[in-house]
């Protein structure tokens, strides 16, 4: 029996959307995967596809809301106009309520649940803020995991109880910019899985079972970024997730499991695209599919052959990047990125005048 394919899927806010045109080229060729693993911005994408829709469906869905961010973007007003009125300011527990998001992916998903899974099979880790603990959610059972009477594993703690949605929902809590995830039917919190988790290789390997893993990192690559601090605090807190990352993925690649699996990172290596930069998902589709594609090529994997799989990883020994750091490619990828210039600065809404605008007026009646 052939080892298990694992498709990868890190976190990167936006940016995840050049995850889509990867798919797009592991399905042309046919590199489809027994198991999808996705973080934060990554699980959003992980969850889509592992539940049946195809790259093409989720192309249009992405293309669909990259017009559309107010719909996406349900900014925390009732926290916000509290926290005012109240001089209380723990009272803003987020910027974005996340509520929106978690509906459009309820209404986008064909099933609801892991145990509904059909394609492959899906894993999102969180990580629970009550008391720091890395969450998987996922099928377990199906996945041939039994854990414990606190029901952990392998140091997780392991639920099927809550909805892909949910489960999404908890993963995409960036602290402090979402307001973190809590349900009905759960006492706890949760948080980003990038604080633990940010690209999951272990989650896959440990917990999936995978032999071959070929990952999407979205996350920072070494490159310099000369204007984070006029870029604003979403930006700050985004990069320095993405550093987080780079260290959880140096430190992974010592894992004794990781070493004995054949490991290919994809890294599109867009850098400069903002957390809620929607306008730029169509060419970062792109961005996704040419160089997988051009990975693919490079490997001699033709279009639709069964022995794609095989071939793509024939004389992977040791972890393995693409591009390369300091190739040709590498630096031509890092010159031309999606976003070209910066935007000439404009007069900008005062947000806190808003905010207490507001707050006079409810205070007012």
């Amino acid at each position: 029996m052939s080892e298990k394919l694992a498709l990868v899927l890190s976190g990167g806010s936006v940016r995840a959307a050049a995850q889509v045109g990867v798919l797009q080229a592991v399905e042309e060729y046919d590199l489809e995967p027994d198991l999808v693993v996705g973080t934060s911005g990554g699980s959003i994408v992980a969850a889509l596809y592992a539940a049946g829709l195809s790259a093409g469906e989720l192309e249009g869905l992405f293309q669909e809301y990259s017009r559309a961010k107010g719909r996406i973007v349900d900014l925390n007003w009732p926290g916000a106009v509290l926290a005012l009125l109240t001089w209380d300011f723990r009272r803003l527990t987020g910027i974005v309520r996340g509520r929106s998001l978690e509906q459009i992916i309820a209404q986008s998903l064909p099933i609801g649940r892991f145990q509904d899974l059909k394609k492959c099979q899906l894993l999102i880790p969180a990580v629970n803020l009550n008391n720091g603990q890395p969450t998987v959610f996922c099928d377990y059972r199906a996945l041939g995991l039994t854990p414990d009477d606190n029901g952990e594993y392998g140091g997780y703690l392991l639920r099927d109880d809550l909805t892909i949605a949910q489960a999404v929902r908890a993963s995409i809590s960036i602290p402090g910019v979402f307001v973190p995830a809590a349900f009905a039917q759960d006492e706890d919190c949760y948080v980003d899985g990038g604080l633990r988790d940010g690209y999951p290789l272990n989650v896959a390997v440990r917990l999936g079972g995978a032999g071959r893993v070929l990952g999407v990192n979205m996350g920072y690559a070494g490159m310099r970024r000369d204007s984070i601090l006029a870029e604003g605090p979403l930006e700050i807190l985004s990069q320095s997730l993405d550093i987080m990352i780079w260290a959880q993925y140096k430190d992974r690649l010592q894992d004794r499991a990781l070493v004995r699996s054949r490991l290919i990172t994809i890294n599109p290596l867009i850098y400069n695209i903002g957390t809620f930069e929607v306008e730029y998902i169509p060419e970062m589709i792109e961005r996704g599919y040419e160089v997988a594609v051009r990975l693919f090529r490079e490997r001699g994997l033709r279009p639709g052959e069964a022995a794609n799989r095989d071939q793509l990883f024939r004389l992977v020994r040791t972890p393995q990047s693409y591009p390369e750091k300091n190739s040709p490619y590498f630096h031509y990828l890092l010159e031309n990125q999606i976003k070209k210039k910066t935007p000439q600065p404009v007069r900008r809404p005062n947000f806190l005048r808003q905010l207490r605008t507001l707050a006079r007026r409810r205070a007012l009646g």
